[in-house]
């Protein structure tokens, strides 16, 4: 083998980072995902070292897709990769005492995002891009998949619970 060029470097490349509230029906949505764990097979298992619903668990939920919607109106208000988006996943999770999300990204994805459904002091966090989003209900971030976030430890003894969510895109000729 003659290996002619050989390149590994960093590039500087465009990304999407959006946070905003929501009003919710946080009571609704998070007995929702307590009762997306109890059934689920994959607590525990996933990037999420905690409790975790089934991949596509809120993907038909109506209350979970009209605040989906309103951040896909916002995405086509800014013009950005194509005016058309798909739901692939929309998960619940359930962070207790000592569960955390291990650093990690959504490179299949176009965009990806979390909707946080209580007050919590365990933050998610950006390294690449400097960026921390702390849980409020109601909270949502969206952000390009690429990017890589998690967090530390819940070190309270109250549960974070929140969706997540990924977006592709569908090209538009």
């Amino acid at each position: 083998m003659i290996i002619e060029k050989e390149i590994v470097s960093k590039t500087l490349r465009d990304y999407i980072f959006i946070t905003g509230i929501f009003d919710i029906d946080s009571k609704y949505l998070k007995k929702r995902v307590e009762e997306g764990v109890k059934i689920s097979n994959i607590n525990y298992t996933t990037n999420v070292y905690g409790k975790h619903t089934a991949w596509k668990f809120f993907n038909e939920d109506e209350k979970f897709l009209s605040v989906l919607l309103q951040i896909i109106d916002h995405l086509e208000r800014l013009d950005v990769r194509s005016p058309s988006f798909k739901l692939g996943e929309a998960w619940g999770l359930v962070e207790n005492f000592g569960n955390y999300t291990r650093k990690h990204n959504h490179n299949s994805q176009y965009l990806s995002g979390v909707l946080y459904l209580n007050d919590h002091d365990q933050k998610l966090f950006f390294p690449e891009i400097n960026q921390e989003v702390t849980p409020k209900t109601g909270r949502f971030a969206l952000f390009s998949s690429f990017l890589n976030h998690y967090t530390k430890r819940n070190l309270k003894h109250k549960d974070k619970y929140a969706i997540s969510f990924n977006l592709s895109y569908n090209i538009v000729w």
